[in-house]
């Protein structure tokens, strides 16, 4: 053989061998990664689209990006589930009841207070014509608002309210406590929005997580707070409500330092795309002998698991000296699924520092597939060996859904 073929060969041999495959598998998953059990094929696109959110249209051309990341970068590989303080609730009220007058517990002065028709019956309303009874005292509504704004007004600061609405904010010095609210010229029904923004007690209800899978519960803790510090709740009810409309009572019940706990459990998938509503409704006092309503609402979402990671990965050197990661799924449905993820390495300190996000996206068939996270030679210039794969995420595009997190999903010496 001659020297230059013998040459040859081995420069084949060398290349073949750098770009070998080292196989691994995923660490185990984490107390707060989400991973499918189970897989289920999503229903027909059909009978998940409605005329005002159609499916959207799933793109059929592969992707793959990457880009460097600097090494303070704050990432948080663990999502943190929505929580809003409420110093708000809502009445549902009939004709009738207000004619009688409701009664609005007030924890602060200042209360922004808003009627809205809930019916095609219900009439337009006029401050002069609201009676407000605070601090055994009446007063006519405009006589009890320091302001006062009609639909037209609420409109145009970008407010979207029904016709015939009315908000008022009652004036400071007439302060707070049991108040009561008459309308003599109300007909059909209203729904009565108070809202304290001087109030120093909220409510929240937060989740255990921000994505669900289908089947899996997701646990609410709802508690009060004065300022920093907790207030015991005396009750609580709600309900879970899906993106097409259905609702399910939950059941609450007492938790710990004051709070109610409740499992919402998702079982159906839902015919229209969106997220699942937590609406809960509490009653407590100020510790003054003072009721305190407040109405919360938490959200999150919930997926079809019609695919999974199988566990499986794959680590190389990439054509352009870059790093590529080949990870196995297998899938349910066709869909356009895409995994992402960040590759942390060591700098020149040896510190373990974040250096490179990749995101890789295709139109996959049912079966066994797989797709290949490519950090390119730039992206991964400033960090070394070990690494780790970190925040890797499978998500089902036109589904817009999250189907498996890992916080920690791979550690490897060499590609």
């Amino acid at each position: 053989m001659k020297p230059r073929t013998l040459t040859l060969g081995l420069l084949a041999i060398l290349a073949a061998a750098n770009v070998a495959a080292t196989s691994h598998n995923l660490l185990p998953a984490g107390s707060d990664d989400m991973v499918p059990g189970h897989l289920q094929a999503l229903p027909p696109a059909r009978a998940l689209i409605t005329r005002d959110a159609p499916r959207p249209r799933a793109e059929r051309l592969p992707v793959s990006v990457s880009w460097a990341l600097p090494g303070d970068a704050p990432i948080d590989p663990v999502p943190q589930p929505f929580a809003r303080a409420s110093r708000e609730y809502w009445m549902d009220v009939s004709a009738t009841e207000l004619q009688r007058g409701i009664a609005l517990p007030l924890s602060a002065p200042g209360a922004i207070i808003r009627l809205s028709p809930s019916d095609t019956r219900g009439g337009r309303l006029a401050a002069s014509g609201i009676n407000v009874r605070i601090g055994g005292q009446s007063f006519a509504g405009n006589r009890a608002a320091s302001q006062v704004g009609d639909v037209g007004a609420l409109r145009a600061n970008g407010m979207d309210v029904p016709d015939a609405s009315l908000v008022m904010q009652l004036r400071p010095e007439l302060g707070a406590g049991a108040a009561t609210l008459t309308a003599a010229g109300a007909s059909g029904r209203y729904v009565v929005h108070v809202f304290e923004p001087r109030s120093t007690l909220t409510v929240t209800a937060r989740t255990d997580r921000d994505v669900a899978l289908l089947g899996e519960p997701v646990h609410v803790t709802v508690a009060m707070h004065d300022g920093d510090r907790t207030r015991p709740l005396q009750a609580v009810g709600g309900f879970l409500r899906a993106p097409d409309g259905q609702t399910t009572l939950l059941d609450y019940r007492t938790g710990t330092h004051g709070a109610f706990d409740a499992t919402a459990l998702p079982l159906h998938a839902s015919r229209t795309p969106g997220l699942w509503e937590l609406h809960s409704f509490t009653l407590s006092d100020d510790g003054h002998g003072n009721a305190v309503r407040r109405d919360t609402t938490s959200v999150f979402a919930v997926a079809v698991p019609d695919a999974r990671l199988d566990g499986t990965a794959d680590t190389r050197r990439g054509r352009d000296r870059g790093i590529d990661v080949t990870l196995g799924l297998n899938a349910a449905s066709a869909s356009r699924y895409a995994v992402s993820g960040v590759l942390y390495g060591r700098d020149a300190s040896g510190r373990m520092v974040p250096g490179a996000y990749a995101q890789s996206a295709a139109w996959l068939a049912p079966g066994r597939s797989a797709l290949t996270l490519h950090f390119d030679r730039g992206s991964v210039a400033g960090i070394g060996a070990p690494y780790e794969l970190r925040d890797l995420r499978l998500q089902d595009q036109p589904a817009i859904s999250l189907l498996e997190h890992r916080a920690l999903a791979l550690r490897f010496d060499r590609p």
